[in-house]
């Protein structure tokens, strides 16, 4: 059994797509880069993985969340997983946009870090020849070998460093705040390091709510206001990525990795983990990657490696 990851190389979009999942922390699962034609649009849809645009020249319109955006040059706008959008190129000047798409545990963290949230999706960025050189070096890292795979990581995490430098930069100049002011956030941030310590633990929400000092109600709301998810998605998603990884890097059994994320039951493991991936366990262990290089977007392959 294989999957494909995607790699497409053009005059006017280039992009690397469905890229392996294997770091917990922070992980690329697709970028690139596009000069769109005018009018294109997409969606409306949801997306699996976090994704941030940033525009490098002309005009489009978001609209997520019930609202639309009109954004232009150096404008920075992210759609979260399970949120539907869509956002479509000006008829008079169509933009170019580059985009990385991501997962992983600290994924929240950094989308806060550098000043985006469902609430506030979308602001101007002064970094755009780093986070552009960035885009472009993940791109041609884009063989299978676990060298290439590292490199992607690593630039993702410099996309982010470059995003929260801007962001603290900018937030001292114009006196904003990021969603680190929000009273709730602290509580949040216990949490979440609680879970990262205990997820292979027998573990209850309520639990957690009255170990930190807090209601249980009062704790969902501020989760779902910090991170976009409950407490009790955000546990399930870090068990799961946990196991991803464990299924992908050892020889334990389904039932060990069950028992090592928290799960006492294997057949109650296997029907969540399919429930998040499409596949279960076993399938998803077994499968192999394979990679298709395509002449432009939407073409057919023209070589496997």
């Amino acid at each position: 059994m294989s999957r494909t990851m995607g790699f497409t190389s053009h005059a006017r979009y280039k992009c690397l797509e469905d890229l392996q999942k294997d770091s917990v922390d922070l992980c690329l699962t697709y970028c690139g880069w596009e000069y769109c034609e005018s009018g294109y649009r997409f969606g409306p849809n949801k997306r699996e993985a976090y994704v941030l645009h940033v525009v490098k020249e002309g005009k489009g319109t978001l609209e997520i969340n019930k609202k639309k955006y009109k954004l232009g040059p150096k404008d920075a706008f992210l759609i979260p997983p399970g949120v539907e959008a869509w956002y479509e190129a000006d008829k008079e000047e169509p933009w170019r946009y580059m985009w990385i798409g991501f997962v992983g545990l600290k994924a929240d963290e950094c989308v806060s870090g550098a000043g985006f949230s469902l609430k506030n999706p979308t602001r101007k960025i002064g970094c755009m020849e780093k986070i552009s050189d960035y885009i472009d070096r993940m791109l041609e890292a884009h063989q299978l070998s676990y060298g290439d795979e590292l490199t992607r990581n690593a630039l993702l995490m410099l996309c982010f460093a470059a995003f929260m430098e801007d962001y603290a930069k900018n937030s001292a100049e114009d006196g904003t705040n990021s969603g680190r002011s929000y009273p709730g956030f602290v509580y949040v941030k216990h949490a979440m390091e609680y879970m990262k310590e205990h997820y292979s633990e027998p573990l209850k929400i309520g639990q957690l709510a009255d170990f930190i000092g807090i209601n249980r109600s009062y704790l969902t709301s501020s989760f779902k206001k910090v991170v976009g998810c409950s407490p009790q998605e955000f546990l399930v998603n870090l068990r799961i990525e946990k196991a991803k990884s464990l299924l992908k890097k050892t020889d334990l059994s389904i039932n060990a990795v069950a028992a090592s994320v928290g799960y006492a039951d294997q057949l109650a493991f296997s029907k969540v983990f399919k429930q998040h991936c499409g596949k279960s366990p076993r399938m998803y262990r077994e499968e192999k990657m394979e990679l298709i290089v395509m002449r432009a977007k939407g073409y057919t392959a023209q070589e496997k490696m």
